[in-house]
């Protein structure tokens, strides 16, 4: 604003005043020549700041407003952690036991009453299934022996590790203990079961394995 004004008095005392002094040391002649360059300038002057407001008053409507940023959602509760924890583990147990039955017709062979089945019979349906849910684990798991000797040898184990160790007959006191091995265990070095796509609950149809039906 200060020097807009300023150019409009010097316009304004240049074109009224016309600056009789300085005709004392300027050449005879040059003086028309003066008021016009000097007017000239103030013009300039006057022009350039109407110029320079115009800019300003445009660049400050074209800002770009800000963004508030995302609020960020609060975390779940504990309840609402164990229910989606929960899930996760049935829908597990859910997709592992429908690949049993969809590989190796392992709930068809357990829910079959095989009581009234000569054993040859049994024998030869439990080869199929044996196939079949072998290749299930062998997908899913990578299953070991957790004792590496043999069945039936002896042993003596300082503790009763109830996560590796199943001790049955005279167990008294603190060990150490002396036994038999009856069975090496297993252990497995992977869990890799296939992801769920469907809560399970009480109320929904939790399918293992769909109707199949021969259109003809």
């Amino acid at each position: 604003m200060g020097t807009l004004l300023a150019a409009l008095a010097a316009f304004v005392l240049s074109a009224l005043y016309l600056l009789p002094l300085a005709t004392e040391w300027l050449p005879a002649g040059l003086a028309p020549y003066r008021d016009v360059i000097f007017m000239a300038l103030a013009l300039y002057l006057v022009v350039d700041a109407l110029l320079r407001r115009r800019r300003d008053t445009g660049a400050t409507q074209s800002a770009p407003l800000p963004v508030p940023e995302p609020a960020t959602p609060p975390p779940p509760s504990p309840q609402v952690v164990a229910a989606r924890e929960e899930a996760a583990q049935a829908g597990g147990a859910l997709v592992l036991l429908a690949q049993l039955q969809e590989k190796g017709r392992f709930v068809d062979f357990l829910m079959e009453d095989i009581t009234a089945f000569p054993d040859a019979q049994v024998a030869a349906a439990t080869r199929v299934v044996h196939q079949g849910c072998a290749a299930v684990i062998r997908e899913y798991f990578d299953i070991s022996p957790v004792h590496e000797g043999k069945e039936g040898e002896r042993v003596t184990v300082d503790a009763a590790d109830p996560g590796r160790y199943r001790l049955s007959g005279k167990v008294t006191g603190n060990g150490p203990y002396a036994g038999v091995v009856v069975h090496r265990g297993w252990r497995t070095a992977k869990l890799a079961l296939p992801r769920f796509t469907r809560p399970v609950d009480g109320a929904s149809p939790n399918i293992i394995s769909p109707i199949e039906i021969d259109v003809r």
